[in-house]
């Protein structure tokens, strides 16, 4: 299964690499701000050499990033943190105090508190896929980077980007198993989903697989209407 690099949007592209043990895509993003970038997550190491590919294709050189935040601190998107310097890095400090002494010195900044603004992007603290998952707003594109809060792992990228009718079913369908499964993690979960309906987002871009486009306000009230039933 082919990597791949796509324009999401006007100044904002997805890295979308497929990691054949897991059988998922795994994806980071870039947004272009004049001549400056912003990047989300950074996907897998053993990724590397087509991330710095696809950054050099994007036109990415290191003087031109202004800053790399991240979702959340697992491997899949932190992995390539050390190519660019400490300075740049951000994470939230929740999940800060969860790295190893080695991968706290890849970090120069921490986000904290559960909202706020940084380099014109808002974010928000998701606690329940990890303690300081963020998901991050640019009011530009109107794209709200999730991170794995809501991901589509092991799933088929479809048309990349696209309302993906049946994945949005599919994740409804696992909602009303998982709420039984883990009903500890519910409360976090749904608290998650409600402050990214303050936001007025278009696209949902995910940790893994297809990126949602369109009636996005809708999808996540059906979630919310999912745990309730």
């Amino acid at each position: 299964m082919p990597h791949i690099t796509r324009k999401i949007a006007e100044h904002v592209w997805a890295i979308i690499t497929y990691e054949e043990a897991w059988k998922s895509f795994i994806n980071n993003y870039v947004i272009a701000r004049d001549d400056r970038f912003l990047l989300i997550d950074t996907n897998l190491r053993k990724h590397r050499p087509y991330v710095q590919q696809a950054l050099q294709q994007i036109g990415v050189t290191e003087e031109r990033i202004e800053q790399v935040f991240f979702t959340h601190r697992h491997p899949d998107h932190i992995g390539n943190a050390e190519m660019f310097p400490s300075r740049l890095n951000w994470i939230h400090l929740e999940d800060f105090f969860e790295l190893d002494d080695f991968s706290q010195t890849l970090f120069g900044h921490t986000l904290t508190g559960k909202a706020g603004e940084v380099s014109g992007l808002s974010f928000k603290q998701l606690a329940a896929h990890t303690e300081g998952s963020v998901a991050y707003f640019d009011p530009a594109s109107k794209i709200c980077f999730i991170g794995d809060h809501l991901c589509f792992f092991a799933e088929p990228l479809g048309e990349v980007v696209g309302e993906e009718a049946e994945r949005r079913a599919q994740y409804l369908r696992f909602i009303a198993k998982w709420k039984e499964q883990e009903p500890e993690k519910v409360a976090a979960f749904r608290e998650g989903v409600e402050a990214v309906l303050e936001w007025p987002v278009q696209l949902l871009a995910t940790g893994h697989g297809p990126i949602l486009k369109g009636e996005i306000d809708l999808f996540l009230r059906a979630i919310l209407t999912e745990l309730d039933s």
